[in-house]
């Protein structure tokens, strides 16, 4: 029995520590902390920043929309599987198969996501000048430093700074 649970602990742990370590990973490459909006539209595009031409505006716009559109679907398709994996892992017969392959298929489409955002930067990047370009570069570090420690939600703190319940 005690073999049972300490296996278990481990085999939940293994999988907390992935769900963290995906979590921040797509939190830290979608839009807000890119080059795109965050959720709230708060702020703006980092393009916007640029002072484009109308030219560069009409080629670097669909680039953004089909970008979003792409992460989204990704974004989706994670969600979904962690969601199954915590599923099976509330299961009274957690099958280590099954979980490890649930793990591949989040970390493929992981995977998928990171090159998506290097793919979509390096596209729209190209339509910069050189001042502009590096303009852009800066602004999305500097948007990246200022996030702070990524976190799921679940794992966020509420107001009176302990974790949050039920999210």
């Amino acid at each position: 029995m005690k073999g049972n649970l300490k296996t278990l602990a481990l085999i939940f742990s293994v999988i907390l520590n992935a769900a963290f370590i995906g979590a921040t990973a797509y939190y830290r490459l979608s839009p807000p902390s890119v080059a795109s909006r965050p959720p709230s539209g708060s702020e703006p595009f980092i393009y916007q920043e640029l002072d484009l031409s109308r030219e560069q505006v009409d080629r670097i716009e669909p680039m953004r929309d089909e970008f979003l559109e792409r992460l989204s679907e990704i974004g989706g398709a994670i969600r979904e599987r962690q969601i199954r994996l915590v599923d099976l892992l509330s299961s009274t017969e957690v099958g280590r198969g099954k979980v490890e392959a649930l793990q591949g298929q989040i970390r493929d489409l992981q995977r998928t996501l990171q090159d998506t955002v290097v793919s979509h930067v390096l596209e729209e990047s190209a339509v910069f000048t050189p001042e502009q370009r590096s303009r852009f570069f800066q602004l999305m570090k500097e948007r990246i430093e200022q996030s702070g420690e990524p976190r799921p939600p679940w794992l966020r703190p509420s107001p009176g700074g302990r974790p949050a319940q039920g999210r």
